[in-house]
This record gives structure tokens, sequence and C-alpha cells, in this order.
């Protein structure tokens, strides 16, 4: 019984092969080659770029004055939280401005203090019409002034003191009259006079760099400058990356395109990331095509892999560009003649294969784009 079933379903088989080859051979046949339906189709291709492992986001720590570096309770490379140590400074010239900006408080409030007095004074005198209202319209600008003034020198201070480890005595209760706590003030102990900074945010600090392959550890010691960098605080919850692409693949990427981004460091890990940004002007190369940055983001990383991947490590990006539909033909199709490429196009209605001029583009190995003379749909000859 289980043969004869066998049996029955035999002849179906054969019919459906049967079928199958009458549709492969319903093209028709000429003579010195065989016809085809020509087809739009669109291409993947993938491009690799080497870069290196870079944070997601950076805040740079600048140095505020000229000074030396005493203390750098850190390591390069390890996590810190917002307001954590990074750097003690000695510098004379901001104690010198430190100094400068307490006398400049103090005589400011002493000045502001003044004209209070003498604007409650002018106020009794000029309601009892003791004083002309030219006078009294003086000592009131004088105490707007020096309110203003005051302002000013108290803002000033504030911005050098949250640098300093000032803990015994409080400069806003000083008067000019306090000349002792003064004098106290402006002589400070080792401990409170060096500079302190501070790191604004959380993340790893790094050392500053001018590009990727060129950094800068400031060390114990070191002499430095204001506006030098001292460290940078990298956000590594996601990474960056950025790599150098040619003229003529800079036009096929855009914002937004999805990567995938991998490492010898990290094997087992594919990480997902995006085209954040493509430069506009491209750059000089020594004897070869102008190339242009391009910026990849990985926004998020697990924690295990916050743990294995560290900035400075190599990275591989692999990008697939999708290229829009062409009509692709072998290049056994073509034939060139006085400069003019031709193929052979089957008509449908009278049988013919008149040559038809055609323009190409990109080609591949075996095959390439026709660009204008033929259409998806059309029927060509290729020889063989």
């Amino acid at each position: 019984m289980k043969n004869q079933s066998h049996l029955f379903y035999l002849p179906l088989i054969v019919l459906t092969v049967l079928c199958l080859l009458s549709a492969c051979s319903r093209e028709p046949k000429v003579e010195g080659g065989r016809v085809v339906t020509i087809e739009a189709r669109s291409f993947a291709n993938t491009l690799y770029y080497s870069g290196t492992i870079q944070p997601l986001k950076t805040l740079v720590v600048p140095c505020p004055t000229d000074g030396v570096v005493v203390d750098m309770p850190f390591q390069y490379g390890e996590k810190v939280k917002p307001g954590q140590l990074l750097f003690l400074i000695s510098s004379s010239k901001f104690l010198s401005d430190y100094k400068s900006a307490l006398m400049q408080y103090i005589k400011a409030k002493s000045d502001f203090n003044n004209s209070q007095g003498m604007l409650s004074e002018a106020e009794f005198l000029h309601k009892n019409e003791l004083i002309s209202d030219d006078d009294y319209k003086m000592k009131k600008s004088t105490f707007y002034a020096n309110r203003l003034a005051l302002l000013q020198a108290k803002d000033a201070l504030e911005n050098l003191l949250k640098q300093l480890d000032i803990k015994d005595i409080n400069l806003y209760k000083l008067t000019i009259a306090d000349i002792d706590k003064i004098t106290e003030a402006m002589h400070l102990r080792m401990s409170s006079e060096n500079l302190r900074i501070f790191s604004p945010a959380e993340g790893t600090v790094l050392s500053p760099s001018k590009t990727e392959e060129e950094n800068k550890k400031i060390s114990k010691g070191d002499a430095v400058k204001q506006g030098d960098v001292l460290a940078v605080i990298g956000d590594m919850n996601g990474l960056s990356v950025h790599i150098k692409v040619n003229e003529l693949t800079v036009n096929q990427l855009r914002i937004g395109q999805k990567v995938k981004v991998t490492g010898i460091a990290f094997p087992d890990e594919i990480l997902k990331g995006e085209i954040k940004r493509v430069d506009k002007q491209g750059e000089a190369t020594n004897g070869g095509l102008p190339t242009f940055s391009v910026e990849i983001t990985v926004p998020t990383l697990t924690a295990a892999q916050q743990k294995m991947i560290h900035v400075g490590m190599s990275a591989k990006v692999e990008i697939n560009i999708e290229e829009a539909p062409q009509i692709m033909i072998p290049f056994a199709a073509l034939s060139e003649k006085n400069g003019a490429t031709y193929i052979r196009r089957y008509d449908t209605k009278t049988g013919k294969t008149p040559w038809v001029e055609v323009k190409t583009g990109k080609a591949t190995a075996d095959t390439v784009a026709i660009l204008s003379g033929l259409k998806a749909g059309d029927k060509i000859v290729i020889p063989g």
C-alpha cells in the first residue's frame, strides 16, 4: 500500500518538473546568442574602516591661571564623580589675584555702607527741604553705583574662593576696620593657598589630546599656563569613533545611517551605532584622494561592555551602502564602436535584434550598470 502511494505521486512530480523546464525555456531563441529579460536590482556595498575608541561626550577641565601642579589624587582612565578633587596648583598669580579681589571687595563694601548712610541722611534732609533735588539725586546715584560695584567685587571674589580651601574666616563679614582678620586672610596657610580644580561631571578622567594620536599627560611638578587643558572628562556610557572616508564615498553616507562597530579587544561584541556627523570640508592626503572626517557613535554600552571597552582601543567600523536599483548586464553583451557602446535589444513584435546605444556606469567584476538606453523589462541578446 505504501509503494502504491509513492507511485500515485510520481506523475505529479514529473509534470511539475516539465512545467518548470517549459517556463525556463519561454525566452525566444536567436542566432548567435540567447535572449534574457533585464531587471533593475538593488545592490549592497559593504565598507570597512579603522578608528580609535573615544568617549561619547567630553568636558574640558581648563587651568584658570599660571602655576605648578602640586598634587593629582587620581589616575588617568579612572572614573570620577562631580566635585571630586582633580588637581592642586600652586600659583603666585592666583594668590595675587585673590588678594586684589579681597581688598577690592572690602573697599567696595565700605563705600557701599558709607553711601547707604549718606543716602538715609539725604532722604531726611530732602524730605524737610534742607537740600536741593540735585544734591539728593547725586547721593542716590552714588548709592546705586556703589551697590553695583559691591556686587561686581563680590562676584569676582566668589569665583576665586571656590578654588581655595578657606574655612576659618568668613570673608564676607569682614569690614575695613578688621585689620587683623584682613591680614590673616591675606596670608593663607600652605593647606589653603593652593588652587583646587574639581571635576565638573561624572565620567572617566582622560589626558588632554590635540589629536587621537597625540596625548599629553599632566604630571606633578609640571608648569601650566592659564587656558591649558589639564584633563578631559569623558562620558563612557556610550562611545564614538572617528573615521576617514575618501571623496568617492562621502556622498553615499548620511546622518543616522546604521553601522556596526567591533574590535579585537572585544571580539564577541558587535556594537550597533550610527553616523553622527559628516564633515563637509575635505583634508588633503599625501598623493591620495582627499578624505572627510566622519563621526560614528554608539549611544549606549552595557555595564559589562563598559568594563572591557576603554578609550584608545582600536575599532573596526562596518557600513552597508544600499545603492539605488540599477540595470546590470554582463560585459559580454556590450559592443563598442567609434567610442560608443551598443547592445542588441530583442524586439518582441518583429523578432529583430537591432543594436541600440547605451550609456554605462559603475561596474563589478563581470557586470556593468546601464544608465540610459534600456529600461527594466527590455529583452537583450547575450552572445553564447
